[in-house]
Order: C-alpha cells, then structure tokens, then sequence
C-alpha cells in the first residue's frame, strides 16, 4: 500500500476529527465523551473496540490476514485547565478546558491511520493496537494500561507530539536521551512559633526553609557530576500565620529532573539528608516525602529509531529529519518503554507565514494542520514496516 498517498486522501477527515476534539475538550480522566466518540469512530471502521470498566481511554485492534508480531500505536487525549482565546470558529465550547498541548491532534492523526490501517488490513501480517490514553497531563497515568495487561503480548509501542518549537515540514526521532524524568518532592519543616520582636525564643522554619532551598542546589553544583544533566526546582514555599509571628511550620515543593535512571534512584535520600541537616543547624525538623512520577525518555532501541526514521522519509522525505536538543520536560511515554520496547519522536507544526507560533499550554496555541496527514502516515507506516521485520 502507498501510505503517503492514503494519508494525502484522509485529510479532510483528520482536520475534522482534530476540530471536532478540539471543541470538545475533556479534563484528564475525566474524558467520557472523548472515550465515547473515539470508540466509534473506531468501530465504524470495523476495528475491534476494547474500553474499561474504572478507567477512560480505549484501544482498537487491528488484525492482519496473517499471524505475526503485535505492535502498539499510541496517543494521548486529555486537555487542560486553560480558558481558550475564541479567535478561531472550532475553539474549545466547554469553558476553561482546552487542548493546548495538541492531544486532539494526536487523536485525530491515529484515526486517520486507523482509517488507513483497517482498509488494508488483508495486506498485515502481524496486529496493531490503538492506544487512545487518558490522562498524560498529570504524569503517570498511563500505568493504568500497563497494569490492567493491555501491553502484554506487544513487541514494540511507538508515540508522537505535534510539537510549536518545530516547523511544520520537519520531524525528529533521534537515539538516545530525549526527555528527562520528573519527580516531586515536599519538605516539611517544622520549628517553633514567636514573636517576631523576641525571634530568639522561636525556631524560624521559614529562615531553615530558606537555607535549604539554597543547600539544595548544591546537591546540582557539588555532589552531581557536571556531565549529568540534573535540574533541581523548587516551587512552591508556604509557612507562616502573621506578618510578626515566626512561623512554626513550613512546606516546600518542588521538582527533579534527569536522564540518569540510578542517580535518580538516589535523590530521595540525598534531598531527604540535605533537608534534614540544614534545618537540624536551625533548631528544627525537616520530612521529606518524595514521588517518583515519569521516567525518562530514552530511545534505546536502534532498529525502532531507524523504522521510525524510515517512515517519515516516506512521508515526508529525507530532508524532512532533523536534530533537536533533549529537553528536561517529561511525558509519561516512558512508563510504557520500561515495559516494552519503543521509540518517541515529535512531528512540527509551527508555520510562522500562518501565524501560527505560540507555544504549548498557551490559550492561543494552535496547530499548522497540513502536517496531521503527515503525522497520521508515520503512524501507520511505522505499524506497516515493524511488522515486516524478522527482529
């Protein structure tokens, strides 16, 4: 099967299922109806449909005319709390929920190969999954289908996002390090109340709090290798009752980022013991609680990162990849790569001579949507070509 030129004749129906989901955005695990109207699309195209009973999302199944390897196409579909600028006919109707990050455009490009896929399917040899996943925004929950077995039984899964920093025409699937982990940690410090004029009969948590939001960049600075990227932030300090009350309690929150999956291991006690022993110089008590949300992104897997390459080639042609720096944001792709093996890459949708510039998680973000045939080719040409192969 020519895929480019499938993809070139769905386009009208990609463009219309994008802004169709992308006016009707649903918050993450909470889109019911989103689930509901993929699902049939789905199964109008005959594709066997799976949902769940506690959790939203569905996966559509394609098999081939012969037995072979299974693979896994995935996009994600939640939106976000963001109220839309209404400066174009297809903006968000649901009041302070948007899709700012492009999601709708996922799901409207897996459709579209879907489309292309279940036309063809005498021509598989092997079966394509269809994963339509809930709740990418918040961080891990796409442990959900890992859990519930839904990649069981799948050689490889592979994933894209329309990405503002990239012009449209251009796509990047790189080896190696391509998105950082992002965990969250919380420091609670406890000290003792006074009044501000008589301090020495306090224990300031917000003096301690302040000394170790300093301390802990050295943890970046002097305890981590210079080679390993690592970003320590903290967000968030809250503590205090009175303008001239010491405070007795407070909270800090934050985030760590990196590539390095056994350094990562370590962070918990090492900000834990930080805390501990700058707060204890200060006469008070630190608890660290610290949560692992999404790994890395990395993409270890040779043969996938040269399938990948290969399917936009075709799409698009050679000129069309090119390099793009790792970045420390995170998505939740990767708790599928520590199951199974696979490849993430990034297609661009930024056409300046559109106006179409503005970032992701923006009330004006859109989308160039020449690329969404495009994106849907790869999809299916990626399925296509892996279940050719004999590794």
């Amino acid at each position: 099967m020519n895929i480019k030129e499938l993809a070139k004749l769905e386009k009208e129906y990609i463009i219309k299922q994008r802004r169709f989901f992308h006016m009707h955005p649903e918050l993450s695990t909470n889109e019911v109806n989103t689930t509901r109207q993929i699902a049939k699309e789905l199964a109008d195209m005959g594709i066997e449909v799976t949902t769940f009973e506690n959790l939203t999302g569905v996966i559509g199944t394609i098999t081939g005319s012969k037995p072979g390897k299974t693979v896994m196409l995935r996009a994600d579909i939640d939106a976000l709390p963001i109220n839309e600028n209404p400066n174009k006919n297809y903006a968000s109707v649901n009041p302070g929920v948007m899709h700012a990050c492009g999601h709708d455009c996922h799901i409207a490009m897996l459709l579209g190969a879907a489309k292309i896929l279940s036309a063809n399917k005498e021509e598989l040899v092997g079966t394509i999954k269809l994963l339509f996943q809930m709740g990418e925004e918040i961080g891990v929950e796409s442990k959900h289908y890992v859990e519930n077995g839904s990649l069981d039984g799948v050689d490889a899964i592979f994933g894209m996002h329309i990405w503002s920093l990239l012009d449209s025409g251009f796509a990047n699937f790189e080896y190696g390090e391509r998105m950082a982990s992002s965990d969250r940690f919380t420091i609670k410090i406890t000290g003792s109340s006074a009044h501000g004029s008589a301090p020495q009969e306090g224990k300031d948590s917000i003096v301690a709090a302040a000394a170790i939001v300093m301390a802990l960049q050295t943890l970046v600075s002097r305890i981590n290798n210079p080679q390993n990227t690592f970003v320590l932030s903290v967000g968030m300090m809250n503590g205090g009752t009175q303008f001239n009350i010491l405070a007795g309690q407070t909270e800090l929150v934050g985030t760590t980022r990196t590539f390095n999956r056994d350094f990562r291991k370590t962070l918990p006690k090492l900000i834990s013991d930080m805390a501990s022993s700058v707060a204890q110089a200060y006469g008070c008590k630190a608890e660290t609680e610290y949560c692992f949300f999404p790994g890395p992104v990395i993409n270890e897997h040779a043969n996938l990162n040269k399938i990948a390459r290969e399917a936009v080639a075709k799409q698009m042609g050679d000129k069309a990849l090119v390099h793009m720096d790792k970045m420390m944001s995170a998505e939740d792709f990767s708790v599928y790569m520590e199951k199974t093996p696979g490849v993430y890459g990034f297609l661009g949708a930024r056409n300046t001579d559109k106006g179409i510039c503005c970032v992701h998680h923006h009330p004006d973000f859109d989308v160039d949507e020449d690329v969404l045939p495009d994106g849907a080719g790869i999809y299916a040409q990626f399925a296509v070509d892996f279940l050719k192969t004999s590794d």
